[in-house]
């Protein structure tokens, strides 16, 4: 994750710290706000709104941060949100990313050394871009794959002023889909009948520009790949909700245009990106000594078309599924809908206690086609012990103050 501010610590612990922080999530067309609370098998939700329009270019209005801000100040006086924290997740188009593989070294030496890599890998100036890493899985053979990640300095302190307030502190910036990976992971954890699919697995986030293919093996995360196209839905219009209140009057309803979508079928338009995907699991099954996911899950905002869990399964050869992440939340609030909301969960449930188990089952209309995956699956993969990884960049101990819009900057 990304940290915000360089403020002192003592003016930090004076401030209050709920159980849980308020999860922002910046999407294209709007900004969701969410809040948990810990529950046994669901999550239990404190307040939720969604909020029409988006800082940064998309399908949506674009609002200037200080509207923003006010119709997010607005939300969490007005809605029921506690505390201070907020942490923020942005969409996978504004990130730049890329795994490099570097010698084994300390965390001090690696970020000197990302930042190096990062600068002349994507010629950017380091100045006004801010740069995190993810190590990948376990060191190997005296080097590590590390996730660089990049952000441009103006995209941080855009978020940082539609947050910032006098009652309101940001303090982590977070890529979506390593969010959305969160909520998947222990959901699955939850409801898989046996744990260790929720350990193995791939999962495709879906944004209407980019997708992101994560790898999950032994629980770290150990491949992503952003993979750029249309993928948004087709037909897909956002609408203004008002029910029980929680969504924050905006503009009137938000069409988003689709010129490419063909209305005779959309299974074309997944089979680049079952390809490409199945192009990145044979890479990364050389690499790993023959590890094979045991299921792909597909989610993201624009992860609403079946025939994309169909044609990726089709073209890999392993059981694909959409995510259902809202079953994780105890009575949702109406403003809450489909899989726009992953990474917004994942976002707000990072401090809470893992779910208990729940297990749920699993439709086989293809019991022998999934039998014949998991015989290679289970033939192919290794069973070494991997290091743990929550799959969130941390730049900082601990979250710091945010300081004023003009000087914003990330730890």
């Amino acid at each position: 994750m990304f940290g915000f501010g360089k403020q002192s610590r003592s003016s930090w612990i004076t401030r209050n710290r709920p159980s849980a922080p308020i999860a922002a999530d910046f999407g294209r067309s709007s900004v969701r706000l969410l809040q948990l609370a810990a529950g046994a098998t669901e999550y239990r939700c404190t307040a939720a709104a969604e909020i029409p329009g988006s800082p940064f270019e998309g399908n949506g209005h674009k609002l200037d941060p200080q509207v923003l801000a006010s119709r997010i100040h607005d939300a969490i006086r007005g809605l029921g949100f506690g505390g201070q924290r907020v942490a923020a997740t942005l969409p996978a188009e504004l990130f730049q990313t890329d795994i490099a593989r570097l010698p084994a070294m300390s965390d001090k030496e690696l970020a000197d050394s990302v930042r190096y890599e990062a600068i002349d890998r994507f010629g950017i100036d380091g100045d006004r871009s801010v740069i995190g890493h993810l190590r990948l899985g376990a060191t190997a053979g005296g080097s590590n794959d590390v996730l660089m990640m990049v952000l441009p300095r103006e995209v941080v302190d855009t978020t940082s002023a539609a947050l910032s307030s006098s009652n309101t502190l940001a303090f982590r910036i977070e890529h979506a889909a390593l969010s959305a990976l969160r909520a998947v992971t222990r959901q699955r954890a939850s409801e898989c009948a046996d744990p260790a699919e929720s350990r193995d697995y791939a999962m495709i986030h879906l944004e209407n520009r980019v997708a992101t293919l994560i790898l999950l093996r032994d629980g770290a995360v150990s491949f992503l790949r952003a993979i750029r196209g249309d993928w948004a839905p087709v037909g897909m219009t956002m609408h203004r909700r008002t029910s029980t209140g929680r969504i924050v009057s905006g503009d009137a309803a938000i069409a988003i245009d689709n010129a490419s979508a063909d209305e005779s079928g959309t299974a074309w338009r997944w089979c680049s990106l079952a390809e490409e995907s199945l192009r990145c699991l044979r890479h990364f099954e050389r690499s790993a000594g023959g590890w094979w996911p045991r299921e792909i899950v597909i989610t993201g905002p624009a992860a609403t078309d079946p025939q994309a869990a169909a044609t990726v399964e089709s073209v890999c050869g392993v059981r694909a599924s959409l995510a259902v992440p809202i079953r994780m939340i105890d009575e949702p609030e109406a403003c809450m809908h489909g899989n726009e909301w992953v990474a917004a969960i994942g976002s707000a449930c990072a401090e809470l206690p893992s779910l208990a188990r729940n297990v749920r089952s699993i439709p086989e209309p293809a019991a022998q086609a999934r039998t014949a995956i998991q015989q290679r699956t289970a033939a192919a993969m290794r069973t070494a012990a991997r290091a743990a990884n929550t799959g969130t960049i941390q730049l900082d101990p601990e979250p710091k103050p945010v300081p004023a819009p003009t000087n914003g900057a990330a730890a």
